[in-house]
């Protein structure tokens, strides 16, 4: 006999259920908890820290531009606002719902329940025309056909109980054990928020009774029952409700003993404050970013580094899975689109920082007048797009011989300084290797050509590949003709590097 049957007192044949339809009503019951909350998807919400919590992951991940992008040839991206995709991610889903509130309700149920679905309908846009919302509720089960299909059972509005493959379904997945199906925060938390509930009402009864607790009448003899009955009914009466602090009058050497119990004996607020704390860890949000100021936090001091820190930490994972399940469900041609959000706007620093950032990147030779006026949210200019600076000490230009230009005398003082930086190096390991009473020439040789080619790299602002060239040539000489040709070494290795670096 099932568990719903038992809880209705009907076990006969004629009254039976499917296992589907018991998942779906246990599922959306509230469950009660060892610290007598019911506590389900819907009541969790009640707590405040769970409510905070649950809205800033959603709201922000609602929040940001799903943008689809078109892979270009030289691999960079540019927008794709052709794409039927574009406006139903960027704008409206469906006709009921903007893209926000889509995203917004997707999210919440993938945070509360283990996954969020919409129906994938076909239409004139294409084979993803609209994306129609399902209540996690009504997803009955999700089954394995094989290995790579899902099937669905949704009750539908009118009742009925249909079949969904994963091609027809949208679904956004939380953690799953199984690969099939996802497994809810509440399944595991519903003790911690129901000891947040009761917590909660119990502070509620507390200041009800105006933060007093009940005390005895303390008589000399003995009292009936009834006269005890008649006693307790006459003080209430008396003291309660709107006659309470009035006074009143005990009679016959009665005493009337209070019962101390304030909320810092039996530690209600520390509880409550340990449990809104316990709430944020099973979303891993940080406590500070909804409210829970008490507590430092170990991510800085600044905003623009506790906002780095919730889109790495927190945001990034959904948005991940958010980008991922939008190209596996409905693009077709994933090697030529893909969805990004766009998270510019909750990693910006402070205008300062930014400018300055830009300015460095400008001067540098790497941002472009349009880069930055993109990142500002600014229209282009034109010519803006491939303005790339370059300093004049840092232009490469060779004269007929293959030599420096005698016009640009410091860039060839910088080369020829980092060169002989390089080869100084290369003197010092060698003459210490030398030195070694092990004697084992080779092995040393070996082991520092495999270090020094990325030194050489970073020194001189060449490729990898042409330090390689010039580590190889230079472990050859050595391993050939052994420590006899550290004699003049300097100066031949000084002008090959030189050459080699103003060719590349």
């Amino acid at each position: 006999m099932s568990f719903l049957l038992k809880l209705l007192g009907q076990d006969g044949p004629e009254n039976s259920i499917s296992a589907d339809e018991e998942r779906f009503w246990i599922n959306s019951a509230s469950v009660m908890t060892s610290s007598g909350a019911r506590v389900s998807a819907d009541t969790a919400l009640r707590v405040s820290t769970a409510w905070a919590c649950t809205r800033l992951i959603s709201e922000t991940v609602a929040m940001l531009p799903h943008i689809v992008y078109k892979r270009m040839s030289n691999g960079g991206k540019e927008r794709a606002n052709d794409h039927p995709l574009y406006d139903i991610l960027h704008d409206q889903p469906n006709k009921r719902q903007t893209s926000f509130e889509f995203t917004d309700m997707l999210q919440m149920h993938a945070l509360l329940r283990g996954s969020g679905y919409a129906k994938i309908i076909s239409g004139p846009r294409g084979p993803v025309d609209k994306l129609i919302p399902v209540h996690p509720d009504r997803v009955l089960d999700v089954e394995e056909v094989d290995d790579d299909t899902l099937r669905y059972k949704i009750l539908d509005r009118g009742g009925q109980v249909n079949t969904y493959l994963d091609d027809e379904i949208f679904e956004l997945r939380g953690l799953s054990l199984d690969g099939v199906k996802t497994v809810s925060v509440m399944t595991y938390a519903r003790e911690s928020f129901g000891l947040s509930i009761a917590a909660e009402n119990f502070g509620a009864k507390l200041f009800r009774n105006y933060s007093r607790p009940g005390g005895f009448l303390k008589h000399p003899g003995h009292l009936s029952t009834e006269a005890q009955d008649r006693l307790r009914e006459q003080t209430e009466r008396q003291v309660s409700g709107e006659n309470l602090h009035r006074l009143g009058i005990l009679e016959e050497g009665m005493e009337y003993q209070q019962v101390t119990l304030s909320p810092e004996d039996s530690q209600m607020l520390q509880t409550r404050e340990f449990q809104a704390e316990d709430v944020c860890r099973w979303w891993r949000v940080p406590p500070h970013m909804v409210g829970l100021t008490s507590k430092a936090t170990s991510w800085g001091s600044g905003i623009e580094e506790l906002s780095r820190g919730f889109v790495a930490y927190v945001l990034m994972p959904w948005l991940v899975r958010w980008q991922q399940t939008i190209s596996k469900d409905l693009i077709i041609a994933t090697e030529q689109y893909f969805v990004e959000f766009l998270t510019e706007a909750l990693l910006r620093g402070d205008i300062e920082k930014r400018y300055n950032a830009y300015n460095i990147g400008r001067t540098g030779g790497w941002l472009a007048s349009n880069d930055i006026r993109r990142f500002e949210n600014m229209n282009p200019i034109p010519g803006g797009d491939d303005d790339y600076l370059t300093a004049l000490n840092m232009k490469r230009s060779l004269d007929s011989n293959g030599n420096p230009n005698s016009g640009n005398a410091h860039y060839q003082q910088i080369v020829q300084e980092s060169a002989a930086r390089v080869v100084r190096k290369e003197v010092a390991a060698m003459t210490r290797a030398a030195e070694r009473k092990d004697n084992d020439w080779y092995s040393a040789v070996d082991e520092f050509c495999k270090s020094h080619v990325e030194f050489v790299a970073q020194t001189m602002c060449i490729p990898f590949v042409t330090a390689i060239l010039f580590v190889e040539s230079g472990r050859k000489e050595l391993t050939d003709k052994g420590p006899m040709v550290l004699a003049g070494w300097a100066n031949r290795r000084t002008s090959e590097l030189i050459r080699l670096s103003l060719e590349d």
